[in-house]
């Protein structure tokens, strides 16, 4: 049986935090069960993110998907989702569907 993992983003994504947020991930990833083979994030709290934040994500998503795993962002902030669509990579991150909410 696979197990999926759920961490939560913390509410600022930026230059100031991404280095931190990627080591904490790093971490939860490395002290995952080893039949982990989804990891959510959930960026519902995210509050502020740039640049650097969104970029640590999409570098998060391809490393698991070279090892073979999965990484996924899911309930992003309208904060998140602008900052990934800045840098055009909200596609990538799957984050270009509207909320629920606001469909």
């Amino acid at each position: 049986m696979t197990t999926t993992l759920t961490m939560a983003l913390p509410q600022e994504l930026t230059i100031y935090t991404a280095g931190e947020t990627r080591h904490a991930l790093a971490q939860w990833i490395a002290a995952a069960p080893a039949d982990t083979r989804t990891w959510v994030l959930d960026g519902h709290a995210v509050a502020e993110a740039d640049a650097a934040g969104a970029q640590m994500l999409m570098a998060l998503v391809r490393s698991a998907a070279a090892a073979g795993t999965g990484l996924r962002v899911e309930g992003a902030s309208d904060v998140l989702r602008d900052a990934c669509r800045r840098l055009g990579i909200d596609v990538l991150l799957g984050l270009d569907q509207p909320h629920a909410e606001h469909a």
